[in-house]
């Protein structure tokens, strides 16, 4: 089962909106290794494997750290990779596979919707504060 709330922002994120603090950072508790620590995994050929060394670049510009994550971004890659093969043979891939991609690529980052952050509040506050509830 998922937890609960919304997905943690990006630091890259909150420092570009000017939101980041020290006291909310979750990343210095354990030490975050090089990027070029990343193992690909084995049995990920192909297609996929450039798909694979193209995100690890992207997500390396973006500082997004993908460390302990590599099972999941090879799944990921290995899906686009499916997709794109589907897509040049003229086939339409099953609906639930273009979902399933669509969730990892939220889940890494990779779309519009899953890099919006909050706007900034319009400054009126909490209209019930005046009267003390």
């Amino acid at each position: 089962m998922a937890t609960r709330g919304r997905k943690p922002i990006p630091k890259v994120i909150h420092m570009a909106t000017g939101t980041d603090q020290p006291c909310r950072r979750h990343d210095e508790i354990a030490p975050v290794k090089e990027v070029g620590m990343l193992v690909k995994p084995k049995w990920l050929k192909g297609r996929a494997s450039k798909i694979w060394d193209e995100k690890i670049d992207k997500y390396s510009e973006r500082g997004l750290n993908v460390l302990g994550m590599e099972d999941a971004l090879a799944q990921y890659c290995a899906l686009e990779a499916d997709l794109i093969d589907q897509w040049t043979r003229k086939l339409t891939p099953p609906t639930a596979q273009v979902n399933a991609h669509r969730i990892w690529a939220a889940e890494f980052h990779d779309t519009p919707a899953s890099n919006l952050t909050r706007g900034k509040d319009s400054g009126k506050g909490n209209p019930f504060a005046e009267h003390g509830i």
